[in-house]
């Protein structure tokens, strides 16, 4: 067994631990005002340890240790030849009774003819700080007694939003120092069940349902289904192809199953870098919270494998909108400005040693909006758009518009105060990532925005003109000399920076540009960034060389992209790639090593109104790539690649969803059944019918999704929607209101210490200089 670190993780969903940990942590709960709000740790009653095998730094004889990813169960062995027996335990999440840990422990007779005693252990580590117990009762459920414990967190996240804490509730037993075969026994089994719930109610549903059903059956089955979506796999490199199923394994583990024995009374809320078993520490695994690392890393490979979880995902986001709202209005900005760390409320919860991020690192709000636009384009679902996002992605809009500053000697708009993907670096201007972000984000506003006519009472189709003109004239960063995108406007050429960003245009942004242009961006910064940054830099350098055919540079970063962060021996992500552990269970990795698989080698992407595989590939050392599983608008169809070609099968059980789609392989239209197989060598495009007619009907309308394209001076716009000057005035006073609320914030803040900070003076001389300038205009 490996340190804490790097030990596996299980979960289904709805609860997460760490093996042989103490620790449990449930969905939505949360412990901690503001910055030190973390996953609540609730003592782990279902830890229980063979005697014989859980001193595990003294390396225990006899005992072995194995993760059945095929199964989610980790698994204790101890074999005494000596002692004639054998004994298997077996821990793991539920996957249909999502509330319940199973604990199962088989004795078996060898060739000893005694009574075989084992020693275990019930280790639920301290009383957690966390919790305010209730008095201990014994429940009686379907004849079976059980200990309950109740408890409620002791401190909420904010009491604007949370009126008062979480309640959870466990229904555990004690477990026997001593286990015993007696010598007329071959074998037995022993089967401990500990339900983790958010309410008393929940707990008791759970227990009769785990009673009156097959509870190992009904794990099976959704194991199954997990597997049947995320069971990609390679031939040919069986290294390369655990590593995929480790991948997809602690991924997908803190995912909802697709059907569970009852709902819960929490929704899903969303995917923290360490997953759902991490977390219940302040100031450590990033404390549970949701980072841009949900849309932008693992998003992606879950939207096209499981899209129902991918939506639960973004659901998440609706639920926070409040906290987002008041965010803006407090750093002087329209619209909804989501929090870089967010928990339960959704209110901002970076801890304090980091102030730097909350304040500079915005382009979490445009990677939210992101994440929506590509779930519209795997579903085309307008009557979602409509129903679910519309004020999502509009308000997203407005934030940007009210973010940006004009700029009169480049009849353009800035974007200045800012850091992007690259953290190294903060306080700049024009991040070439948050630019082109935005954009995307004011482009999608117009278009959501004329879908959504009706559930926007009171805006006007100005309102949407004026997005895609603010869009238009965002500044691009672009060294015409060297044909690079420089990573922001002050930065110098040659300086090292922490991980991917200017590369991030290519893929998964899909920013137009020049083959040659986006080979330099490669080439430049990969010379600069950290070698030890994150995973996902290289995975989307890979990306980045696949695109442009360079095949040897895509294998080494390919291999570069996972070989350095997994951890033996159970393949667990790490967040470092220096040696040292970092972030345990570090499912981002995972998230962004998948599309370079799934988005890279196999060459799916998502369009508007498509989904193309462009020039599929093999990884290295592989003779076969298959993908199991993927889906767009409504049709599942399973894609495999060889040496020669690739081959779609499509799912049998489409029904009118096949309807809606044109089929194109190698450039050719063939048409499209269920259940039929297609082959070919270059090419395939899925697109929705019509969609190609209905943009050119619409060519003149706002419900165009227009290509982002942005860098347009103001006077080269069609002066028909806003005259140049209007727009000064209106970025000049958004920028002044800005300034002012700011002001008044930072004297209400040193309100009896005597003097404002330099920080608030400079805020003042900016002041002043923005009213010389709107005077002078």
């Amino acid at each position: 067994m490996p340190n804490k670190a790097v030990t596996p993780t299980l979960a289904n969903g709805h609860l997460g631990f760490v093996v042989y940990g103490d620790s449990v942590h449930l969905n939505g709960v949360y412990n901690g005002l503001k910055g030190v709000s973390h996953r609540a740790r609730i003592p782990n009653y279902a830890n229980i340890q063979l005697a014989n095998c859980s001193s595990l730094q003294t390396q225990p004889r006899n005992c072995r240790y194995q993760l059945d990813m095929r199964s989610g169960k980790f698994r204790t062995t101890l074999e005494d030849p000596a002692g004639g027996y054998r004994v298997e335990h077996e821990v793991y999440p539920n996957r249909h009774f999502d509330q319940t840990i199973v604990n199962r422990i088989h004795m078996r007779r060898l060739n000893s003819k005694q009574t075989i005693e084992i020693e275990t252990r019930q280790r639920i580590g301290a009383k957690s700080v966390d919790l305010v117990e209730e008095p201990l009762e014994k429940l009686t459920v379907a004849g079976e007694e059980f200990l309950l414990l109740c408890a409620k967190t002791r401190q909420v996240e904010d009491p604007k939003y949370q009126r008062e804490g979480h309640t959870v509730c466990v229904a555990y037993k004690q477990v026997p120092r001593k286990l015993t075969l007696t010598a007329e026994e071959t074998d037995r089994e022993f089967l401990f069940l500990t339900v983790f719930s958010h309410s008393r109610q929940e707990l008791v549903q759970e227990l009769g349902g785990l009673k009156a059903n097959d509870h190992e059956r009904l794990h099976r089955l959704e194991m199954d289904r997990m597997w049947a979506k995320y069971g990609i796999r390679v031939e040919g490199n069986d290294r390369l192809d655990r590593v995929i199923k480790a991948s997809a394994f602690y991924l997908s583990s803190s995912l909802p199953s697709q059907t569970s024995f009852q709902p819960s009374s929490y929704p899903f809320y969303g995917l923290s870098p360490s997953g759902l078993g991490r977390g219940g520490k302040k100031l450590a695994e990033y404390q549970g919270h949701s980072f841009w690392d949900t849309e932008m890393w693992m998003f992606p490979p879950i939207l096209l494998l499981d899209p129902q979880n991918a939506r639960k995902l973004l659901h998440y986001r609706t639920l926070v909108t409040e906290a987002a709202a008041d965010n803006a209005r407090r750093n002087g900005y329209e619209g909804w400005q989501y929090a870089w760390e967010s928990a339960y409320t959704g209110r901002e919860v970076t801890p304090d040693h980091c102030p730097q991020v909350p304040e500079y690192q915005h382009h979490i709000t445009g990677d939210i909006a992101y994440a929506v636009r590509l779930y519209y384009y795997a579903t085309g679902d307008l009557d979602w758009l409509r129903s679910d996002v519309c004020r999502l992605v509009y308000e997203t809009a407005r934030f940007w518009q009210s973010r940006v500053d004009y700029n009169a000697d480049t009849d353009t708009f800035d974007i200045g105060r800012i850091m992007g993907p690259d953290e190294d670096h903060h306080n700049v201007t024009n991040s070439i990532y948050t630019n082109v972000i935005a954009a995307h984000n004011l482009f999608f506003g117009a278009f959501v925005g004329c879908h959504c006519r009706e559930s926007l009472a009171g805006v006007t189709e100005d309102e949407f003109a004026q997005f895609l003109r603010v869009a238009k004239s965002i500044t691009l960063p672009y060294n015409a000399q060297y044909d690079v995108h420089p990573e922001y406007k002050e930065y110098t050429f040659g300086t090292p920076i922490k991980q991917a960003d200017v590369v991030l245009l290519g893929y998964p942004l899909e920013f137009p540009m020049n083959q040659s242009t986006k080979a330099n961006n490669l080439r430049l910064y990969s010379m600069v960034t950290r070698p030890d940054g994150p995973a996902m830099t290289w995975a989307i350098h890979t990306i980045g060389h696949l695109d442009l055919n360079e095949l040897d540079h895509a294998a080494t970063m390919f291999r570069k992209s996972y070989k350095q962060y997994l951890r033996a021996p159970f393949h667990v992500w790490s967040e470092n790639g220096d040696g040292a552990d970092g972030a345990g269970n570090f499912i981002t990795g995972a998230g962004g090593f998948l599309q370079s698989l799934i988005n890279g080698y196999a060459g799916v992407r998502l369009r508007h109104g498509k989904l193309v595989i462009d020039n599929p590939r093999l990884p290295p050392a592989t003779t076969r790539l298959f993908i199991p599983e993927l889906n767009f608008a409504g049709v599942k169809f399973a894609l495999d690649i060889g040496q020669s070609g690739f081959r779609i099968t499509f799912s049998a059980a489409a029904g009118e969803s096949f309807e809606r789609l044109t089929l194109l392989v190698d450039d050719l239209e063939r048409d499209l059944f269920e259940g039929c197989e297609y082959t070919g060598s270059k090419n395939a495009e899925l697109r929705l019918r019509n969609q190609d007619q209905k943009a050119a009907d619409d060519e003149h309308s706002s419900c165009t999704l227009h290509d982002t394209v942005l860098g347009m001076r103001l006077a080269d716009q069609d002066g028909r929607l806003l005259s140049t000057t209007q727009l000064i005035v209106l970025s000049l006073t958004v920028g002044l209101l800005g300034v002012l609320y700011s002001i008044r914030a930072a004297f209400r803040n040193q309100r009896g210490r005597g003097k404002l900070s330099t920080d608030k003076e400079n805020m003042s001389k900016r002041l002043q200089k923005k009213q010389k300038n709107k005077s002078a205009k």
